[in-house]
């Protein structure tokens, strides 16, 4: 079954549901990217909290995800910068399918009219939020690689992954156009040979074991704290306390 057919039977259904403002087609099947393993992401605007859910299901063959929002939660991209990261490429590019009071007309206007560098001092306001937050990750790794538990240091590696790569976003203003693409572009957010040797070997796209990756892990950090654009206060002070502590520990 083709995703035309799946998306002809489906719409008709939505259409039925209470509390229905908007219907835009989104992902890779809006892209023109699709494959055969990709799933039918379709959006729907909603008139209120209470008709806000996600469903994701099989429709003859087809894995069908349907996300359900207000406008008013969709246009938080427009001046949260990690919900922009996720969001504001949908927006931009999401394809109507039923949108009789332009609702979403309004909002693909908005969102194409965003300009990062209107959302700069808070994307690095939080870009330093999360790099003082991860301070306790950061020593986790280094216990995991002192002691030998690699289970210790796997994990942590994970949430740093995760972590780190959003303060790279965030710092460089890169929305993404789909999550799949989330691990190379933050790899590629700075032109800085370090941190793309060290985030490649981190998040898996260049080859090393769990001990190889701890390390990579403090390099990632040290070089995120030198990197984002900092301002006066209590984050900085703790991730560059943090930073100081994994080059000692580098360094040994």
């Amino acid at each position: 079954m083709s995703f035309e057919t799946v998306l002809s039977g489906v719409l008709p259904e939505l259409q039925q549901e209470q509390g229905i403002q908007a219907i835009f087609l989104t992902g890779s099947v809006a892209r023109g990217t699709a494959d055969g393993f990709s799933d039918l992401d379709i959006s729907v605007l909603v008139a209120s909290d209470s008709f806000v859910r996600n469903t994701v299901s099989y429709r003859d063959g087809v894995l069908l995800s349907i996300e359900r929002s207000t406008a008013a939660q969709r246009a938080r991209a427009f001046a949260e910068p990690e919900t922009a990261l996720w969001n504001l490429v949908s927006l931009q590019t999401g394809q109507p399918l039923h949108d009789p009071h332009g609702i979403f007309a309004d909002l693909q206007a908005r969102a194409r009219a965003v300009q990062w560098a209107d959302l700069a001092a808070r994307a690095d306001a939080r870009a330093a939020e999360l790099l003082a937050d991860n301070a306790e990750e950061l020593h986790k790794v280094m216990g995991g690689l002192h002691s030998g538990d690699d289970a210790k240091v796997a994990y942590a590696c994970l949430l740093l992954t995760f972590s780190l790569g959003k303060v790279a976003l965030l710092v460089a203003g890169t929305p993404l156009p789909s999550e799949n693409v989330f691990l190379s572009r933050a790899r590629d957010a700075w032109a800085d040979a370090e941190w793309t040797r060290a985030y490649g070997v981190l998040a898996g796209l260049e080859e090393g074991n769990v001990q190889v990756k701890g390390f990579a892990a403090l390099s990632a950090y040290c070089r995120a704290v030198a990197l984002i654009r900092w301002t006066e206060g209590p984050e900085r002070e703790l991730a560059r306390g943090a930073a100081a502590r994994a080059a000692a520990f580098q360094a040994r």
